[in-house]
């Protein structure tokens, strides 16, 4: 059994695994190959032959207005006469190490199977929520809007300081690289179109649209930085209501747009969380942002072979971390639960009551305000 960096004689069976673990079409497969890069993809071969393949791609999470360095573990597919033979674990041990060469300070996916991933130390980090509005409902809205098209290769340099902005007060969603907005940017067909929105002379949000399904607007990426811009988009989009009943969009478990909206006449229609592993400790917490004010704060991770002692000290939004000798620490936390604390999915009092964490109360208070922020999310399912 070995890993090798996928070439183009593997694009056949690249195409037939993720035909059978996602029933997607061959375009599709060649389209995702194409935008995120042969480069990014590995093969586990199983003696001579290939079994499964996987993406791994460079990126990073934000937090606190930092992004810390991070790959995504994407599309994991095993062919069907390879599962159940102990591959999975093969897969994220070479992912795994992968990663930590490329930088990695945490690793992150969607689980198929959650318990399989818990068991390698991946938990819950944060949401992907999809929402849905009726385009008739966003009439009522007052505000004009001011927006331009944008085209060809000037869509990536306006819309990426807008959404570096955005990034700025969100917390886990990508840094994105090459790959992810490739993936976003060069859908296939003539559907897909790109306007940033103006106000004063500013540039306040984008939206990217497809209009490929008659049913459903869908948003494939958007950002506001205020409320005029939220405004402005939504007003924007009930301009589509006579061909389009409703839009689709990736979005905050606070959304913006959502509350924005004038009445009733949205809904939550899908949501599923994302895994995280904290690939080296010490460099993700140095590498976040905090929005707390001084702190400092003895953690003890728990890892299935040692105790680690770490001292995390806060100050002007930014940290210094060190090991020390293991004593009496303020915090004690399971290396992976350190993920869902790391990333906020779950205050530090609701991961005391679950027994997850634990330490007095005083300490518990610390950590929960070093810790502490809007809920994490992503816009993209990778």
């Amino acid at each position: 059994m070995g890993r090798r960096n996928a070439d183009s004689k593997d694009i056949d069976f690249i195409v037939t695994a993720y035909a059978s673990a996602f029933a997607f079409s061959r375009a599709r497969t060649s389209e995702y190959i194409e935008n995120t890069g042969l480069e990014n993809f590995h093969i586990i071969d199983q003696g001579e032959q290939p079994a499964a393949v996987f993406a791994l791609i460079e990126t990073g999470h934000w937090f606190g207005g930092k992004a810390v360095p991070a790959c995504n573990i994407a599309h994991v597919a095993i062919s069907p006469e390879h599962r159940g033979s102990g591959l999975a674990a093969t897969i994220l041990d070479v992912a795994v190490a992968e990663a930590l060469k490329r930088g990695a300070a945490i690793a992150s996916l969607f689980a198929s199977t959650r318990p399989l991933y818990r068991k390698y130390g991946f938990e819950l980090a944060g949401s992907e929520v999809v929402y849905e509005a009726d385009t008739s409902e966003l009439y009522k809205i007052k505000d004009a809007f001011q927006c331009s098209r944008v085209t060809g290769g000037d869509i990536r340099p306006a819309i990426e300081p807008i959404y570096r902005q955005h990034c700025q007060v969100q917390e886990a969603v990508l840094d994105r690289k090459a790959a992810h907005w490739n993936v976003l940017l060069h859908a296939s067909g003539d559907e897909v179109s790109t306007f940033v929105f103006e106000h004063e002379g500013k540039k306040i949000g984008y939206v990217i649209l497809d209009t490929g399904n008659p049913d459903c607007l869908v948003l494939r990426d958007w950002a506001a930085l205020s409320g005029n811009a939220t405004r402005q988009i939504l007003k924007f989009l009930g301009t589509f209501s006579t061909v389009y009943p409703r839009v689709r969009w990736h979005g905050a478990p606070q959304d913006a747009l959502i509350f924005s909206m004038p009445d009733k006449g949205w809904r939550l229609v899908h949501q599923e969380e994302f895994l995280m592993r904290l690939l080296s400790p010490i460099d993700a917490l140095v590498a976040r942002g905090y929005r707390c004010g001084t702190a400092s704060l003895t953690i003890d991770v728990l890892g299935d072979n040692r105790k680690r002692s770490l001292l995390l000290a806060v100050e002007n939004g930014s940290a210094t971390c060190e090991e020390v000798s293991i004593g009496k620490a303020d915090i004690t936390v399971g290396q992976a639960q350190f993920a869902t604390l790391f990333s906020g999915f779950r205050s530090a009092y609701f991961l005391e009551r679950a027994g997850w964490i634990k330490g007095d109360s005083a300490a518990i208070k610390q950590c929960n305000d070093i810790f502490s922020g809007s809920p994490p999310w992503v816009g993209e399912h990778f």
